[in-house]
């Protein structure tokens, strides 16, 4: 056993929040998350419009499955003559946002967020 293994044995181990930040990493993810902490409960089309930039409806929908399968997103039907789905977050989803808006925080305290997007 090297001294690397007695600080920490799990370091050959992958991260355990691994899959959850690359679930997040995902294209849109964080913004549809965003947007629904923000606005609350948003039919389809209001939240395709709250989004900050051109997103297929195709997309979308995909990444709307995939949140509301992580439990991070509510789906309900409303009967009527027109079909209309509302979205709104989980109690996990507004922990996640939570989680995001600190991240960035604490992104913009050290500076990085500007090397990253080149806003410097």
């Amino acid at each position: 056993m090297n001294f690397q293994d007695k600080i920490d044995p799990q370091a050959d181990k992958a991260c355990m929040a691994e899959p959850l930040l690359k679930f997040f990493a995902q294209e849109w993810m964080a913004h549809v998350v965003a947007v629904l902490s923000r606005h609350g409960t948003l039919r389809f089309g209001q939240l395709r419009r709250s989004l900050p930039g051109p997103i297929s409806a195709r997309v979308l929908s995909a990444r709307l499955k995939a949140l509301e399968a992580g439990g991070y997103v509510t789906r309900r039907e409303i009967e009527g003559r027109v079909r209309q789905v509302e979205y709104r977050l989980t109690d996990s989803g507004r922990a996640i946002d939570l989680l995001l808006v600190q991240a960035e925080s604490a992104l913009y305290l050290e500076g990085t967020v500007g090397a990253l997007t080149n806003e410097r």
